[in-house]
């Protein structure tokens, strides 16, 4: 609402008096000789709006425009203090008196625009401001809508286990806000899920890739039974919006400050994502009083968890994969290593090999300690020096050497075989592995190069058993969550990398026995601890 009265500065003192009884001054245009004056609806409210609308026609031979003097009819019904409209995630005050709003603008929460002349708050602040008025009996009205309720009902019948039940008591106790760290995806999306479920209001989930979105839909019609037609999408070529909206942060940019109060309830799946620069928009242009944010890791990168209070909530619960696993909130995970030798001449010539390169480390860049920084500089080098490239080509050859992916494929393939029943993911950072697996082995491999669809089939039909087996180089990246299988191979190098196996421990789901995740090592020649026939044994015969 907004209607412009232009008044001449030749008009007296007595009517500029009355006219800020009712409109709040904007400009002065030099050029032409007026004032340029603002209506406000707080002070039309005081004023009486047949007085208003008396004043207007008689001292100004004005009249207001019929959308105006409707809209300020049916806003108009009693006197309030302040009146708040909303434009695209901006919230736009109009106190009767600036002093009546001072204190928020020391706070910083409400601030002068120059360039719409108003004074404006971000929507996420409407709860502040509210309160705030509450507290000094200030009467407030918005001219916008805020019914969040939804109009279906949900069934949620998924017991939460205790650490779940906590941390849901706890974001509860806060006010229905804040962030809950927890290193399992599927776990942590049933807080959400009860969230939705006990609160009934129309929500907005957050996500950050086309892989979440289908997880979430999927979790919302079959688990939380909300009627399909009611459940909108926006990604993945899909533009179709539902009182619970699954929305990628990218397209929410652009959609959701156009539905300012229409969600009461926002959550931020990988939640270190949405308070980025690029994405935080998204929630200060949210009026939604209900915040959750779900994420795997407490700290983000650059101190943006120092964030969350303002747009989501303060951390409210955090716990790690071996907290949930002491406290019986997650089956164990058993992890075996099984070992593929080298042969004495293997390991001679790998001892060979990786002295080549490190006495070209040594004479060439002696005081680079860091092995990457140090493997990137040779790679530089060996454009223009002969000796970096017989180096890298030493290292290469003695990668290949220890890697020994030959043996670990036929490992592979007899863990397989001992496994017949099970479903197992086989993971690997070598890409080059996991595609000569896929090639010998017959297995579907889930690669960078893998298109997006392609890639999701693939995991369709690992999840519905059309296929038992699953490779893949990619499915551990934080955002990406796996399928749940029961049994894991890991394929590494010489030493086993407790942060990527923690993580495909994540991904874990034990049917009929506890989870069971099995590293392939490289081991040297003296030291032999593999036995495929204790490894049976171990697990009560051959699965």
């Amino acid at each position: 609402m907004v209607f412009f009265i232009k008044v001449s500065s030749e008009d007296n003192e007595r009517f500029f008096k009355e006219l800020d009884m009712l409109a709040d001054i904007v400009a002065y245009d030099h050029v032409f000789g007026y004032w340029v004056y603002r209506l406000n609806p707080a002070k039309v409210s005081h004023y009486g709006l047949g007085r208003a609308v008396e004043f207007l026609s008689r001292g100004l031979k004005s009249y207001i425009p019929p959308r105006i003097l409707h809209f300020l009819q049916k806003v108009v019904t009693e006197p309030f203090h302040i009146f708040i409209e909303l434009d695209e995630g901006v919230l736009i005050v109009y106190p009767q008196k600036n002093s009546m709003i001072s204190p928020l603008i020391s706070d910083g929460i409400i601030v002068y625009d120059i360039h719409l002349k108003s004074y404006v708050a971000k929507a996420k602040d409407l709860y502040t401001i509210l309160r705030y008025a509450e507290e000094l009996g200030l009467r407030v009205k918005l001219g916008f809508d805020l019914n969040y309720k939804a109009s279906f009902t949900t069934s949620f019948t998924t017991p939460l286990d205790s650490c779940l039940e906590s941390a849901y008591a706890l974001w509860k106790e806060a006010g229905y806000r804040g962030v809950v760290v927890h290193p399992v995806p599927e776990r942590r999306r049933l807080l959400a899920l009860k969230a939705i479920h006990e609160l009934g209001v129309r929500t907005a989930i957050l996500v950050p890739t086309v892989d979440h979105l289908t997880n979430w839909y999927s979790a919302l019609v079959n688990v939380l039974r909300v009627p399909e037609s009611s459940v909108g999408v926006y990604g993945a070529g899909v533009k179709r919006l539902g009182e619970i909206t699954v929305i990628t942060y990218d397209l929410a940019v652009h959609k959701l400050p156009k539905l300012s109060s229409y969600f009461g309830l926002v959550v931020a799946d990988e939640c270190e994502i949405a308070v980025a620069e690029m994405y935080r928009e998204v929630l200060e242009s949210l009026t939604a009083p209900y915040r959750l944010g779900l994420t795997s890791r407490q700290y983000a990168d650059n101190n943006l968890h120092t964030l969350y209070p303002e747009l989501i909530g303060s951390v409210v619960f955090s716990t790690s994969l071996n907290e949930l696993l002491e406290k019986g909130c997650l089956p164990r995970c058993r992890v075996l290593k099984v070992y593929t030798r080298l042969s004495s001449e293997e390991y001679e010539e790998w001892k060979k090999l990786m002295k080549i390169y490190a006495e070209f480390c040594k004479s060439a860049l002696p005081r680079v300690r860091e092995p990457r920084r140090r493997l990137a500089m040779v790679l530089e080098l060996a454009s223009k020096d002969s000796g970096a490239r017989e180096a890298m080509r030493a290292r290469l050859r003695a990668r290949e050497i220890v890697l020994a992916f030959e043996k670990k494929i036929r490992v592979v393939a007899k863990l397989l075989n001992i496994f017949s029943d099970d479903p197992i993911v086989v993971f690997s950072r070598y890409e080059d592995f996991i595609r000569e697996l896929s090639r010998k082995l017959i297995v579907p491999a889930i690669l960078p190069e893998i298109p997006d669809d392609e890639r999701r089939a693939y995991m369709n039909m690992f999840n519905r058993g059309a296929v038992r087996v699953l490779a893949t180089s990619t499915l551990l990246d934080e955002y990406v969550e796996a399928p749940q299988p029961s049994i894991a191979i890991v394929v590494g190098g010489v030493s086993s990398d407790k942060e990527y196996v923690d993580r495909v421990a994540r991904t874990l789901m034990p049917r009929r026995r506890e989870a069971l995740l099995i590293e392939v090592l490289t081991a040297r020649p003296s030291v032999l601890k593999n036995s495929f026939t204790g490894l049976e044994k171990s697990l009560g015969g051959a699965a």
